[in-house]
């Protein structure tokens, strides 16, 4: 990292064991523009019993202007559900004990491009015992620590020295994953000379049986700058001191964001960013992974990902990664490959375009190692953000499912899971009300009409005209609604990012309009969700102003990605 993000949250901070994902490798190619995959994943309404609704997602096909979304019911013929112009929408009051199929073809005017048929999803009724992760708040991912030798866990935390940089490596011990202590500091900055100026990024604990080690790598850096773009590696037996090996560039490279990806074999990667994050590098490590043994490719040159995360399920490695935006919310993107060694498929979008006000990060199993539930770890680094304090960090917690090298997610406000049952359930506020309902605004401009914000696509948007502000968009729902919650994907400009202050006014008639909510002090960027309490038919979006944080001007053009409005079933 060119800002140093990770150091800030790493610092004084226990290290995310769960974090040591999985990587893969080799040059990127074009898939074909007519290929898409469709998935899934089932969700609850709040306050309900039964796991009994699905979000579905497809690729987007290139030159499709139309999908027909289809539904197959316990292996019964395939019914068309709906004709739409985006790439998501929800199927509910599914029932328990059937199965259901999803399929989409994609048509460009009258031309079947290609189709797609899911996987098989079972609704189910709400398991007890479930752990709630709340995206609006502060929350934390409670996982089994994976670093477990014999009866003992393993925790390790760091502390930095009073100057600045990395001070010890204080490991913890349990017995019960629950209660740690036993503190020991096992590396210090004076064990070698290499630690005595440094900070470390990224960093990666792993435990390699073979020869009972623990593993260390990280970004290794000095402790006031980016310019040595190093890796570093250090191992101890489980309990002892740490010895540090090295530091160094791989194979000459620069070495920014990185990850360890073990396979199913037990070999071992590195992916590394490197040039100022401009390109992606795998590397196989030796067979006790304390040195890098050769490169195996570049998997993506000049595209300027960085976090890069791996993992493997169903046969199949995707690598998930954010744009290069320094400490900002940004374009979330994924690659993926049959094989270690490539090929890898052209770089996809998933989610929105601020991965819902945070950065792409860990992908994990929510059941470690033979879990089926996978979830992303998306990190909000809000240094630099108006109205938080330098180096806070929260976490987004974003369910992804799969099916053959597509991925997809999405947000919820609260997602229950439980590690021991692998069971991951997202919680959505009510149903979705203002998709493909007639949608209009003060301004539009050219080919983005209003309708672009509320069309299921998070990749198209509304576009008003120059810097009017303020300025309205609404929909009609086309009945009076009781509303509960209002997400919106704000547009962003990288380098002057920039959050929008705004307020939702709602109306039964069009004519009378009332104050649902004063959101003139967001201080949120790239996406919002409002919780409410309103009965209407209409809502408006009235955007007041945006507030840049490079720029005391707002030199923005409203415009808008996405408008979702949830609530209860028509009156």
């Amino acid at each position: 990292m060119l800002k140093g993000k990770r150091g800030m949250a790493i610092v004084i901070a226990m290290v995310l064991l769960t974090c040591h994902l999985m990587f893969s490798a080799q040059h990127v190619h074009a898939a074909d523009s007519e290929e898409t995959q469709i998935a899934a994943t089932l969700f609850m309404l709040k306050n309900a019993s039964e796991v009994s609704n699905a979000k579905i997602h497809w690729g987007p096909v290139v030159g499709a202007n139309e999908y027909e979304l289809y539904r197959s019911e316990n292996n019964e013929p395939f019914i068309l559900l709906q004709t739409l112009t985006g790439t998501t929408t929800d199927d509910y009051d599914l029932t328990v004990g059937s199965t259901y199929r999803y399929q989409v073809k994609a048509y460009g005017g009258t031309s079947l491009l290609t189709s797609a048929v899911s996987p098989e999803y079972a609704p189910y009724p709400l398991p007890d015992n479930l752990t709630t992760f709340d995206n609006t708040m502060h929350s934390t991912l409670n996982l089994p620590n994976e670093l477990k030798v014999g009866d003992t866990y393993y925790r390790f935390n760091f502390v930095q020295k009073s100057s600045g940089g990395f001070g010890q490596m204080i490991q913890q011990t349990s017995t019960d994953d629950i209660t740690y202590g036993n503190d020991k500091v096992v590396l210090s900055y004076t064990d070698h000379p290499d630690l005595a100026d440094s900070k470390f990024e990224g960093i990666n604990i792993l435990y390699h049986a073979p020869t009972n080690k623990f593993v260390f790598w990280a970004h290794y850096e000095n402790s006031t700058d980016y310019t040595l773009a190093r890796v570093s590696v250090a191992s101890a037996t489980p309990g002892e001191n740490f010895t540090f090996h090295k530091s160094f560039r791989p194979e000459g490279n620069e070495s920014r964001d990185i990850s360890i990806f073990k396979d199913d074999d037990d070999s071992a990667y590195l992916i590394s960013t490197a040039n100022n994050n401009s390109d992606t590098i795998l590397y196989r490590l030796t067979s006790d992974w304390l040195d890098v043994e050769s490169q195996v490719s570049v998997i993506y040159d000049n595209q300027h990902r960085e976090l890069p995360k791996v993992i493997k399920k169903d046969g199949i490695y995707y690598l998930f990664s954010s744009q290069a935006a320094g400490w900002y919310p940004s374009i979330p993107m994924y690659s993926s490959a049959s094989s270690i060694d490539g090929d890898w498929s052209e770089l996809r979008t998933i989610g929105n375009t601020s991965t819902f006000s945070a950065q792409s990060g860990s992908v994990m199993r929510v059941k470690p190692n033979t879990g089926n539930h996978v979830v992303m770890v998306a990190y909000r680094w809000m240094f630099g953000w108006a109205g938080t304090e330098n180096g806070t960090t929260e976490e987004r917690l974003l369910p992804v499912w799969f099916s053959n090298g597509y991925a997809f997610y999405d947000y919820f406000d609260q997602v229950l899971y439980s590690a021991s049952d692998d069971a991951v359930v997202p919680v959505q506020n009510g149903k979705l009300l203002s998709q493909g309902k007639p949608a209009t605004a003060q301004t539009a401009t050219g080919t983005n009409p209003a309708g672009y914000a509320n069309d299921g696509n998070y990749q198209t948007e509304w576009i008003g005209t120059g810097s009017s502000w303020p300025h309205w968009w609404k929909v009609d729902l086309g009945s009076v609604q009781e509303i509960n919650n209002v997400q919106i994907s704000w547009w962003m400009q990288k380098g002057s990012e920039g959050f929008y202050k705004y307020k939702i006014e709602t109306s039964t008639d069009n004519v009378n309009w009332t104050e649902a909510l004063d959101r003139t002090h967001n201080t949120s960027y790239g996406f919002t969700s409002d919780t409410l309490s309103s009965t209407a038919r209409y809502v408006r979006i009235r955007m007041q102003n945006a507030q840049l944080h490079n720029n005391p001007n707002n030199w923005y053009t409203p415009r808008l990605w996405e408008v979702k409005v949830f609530g209860a079933d028509e009156q």
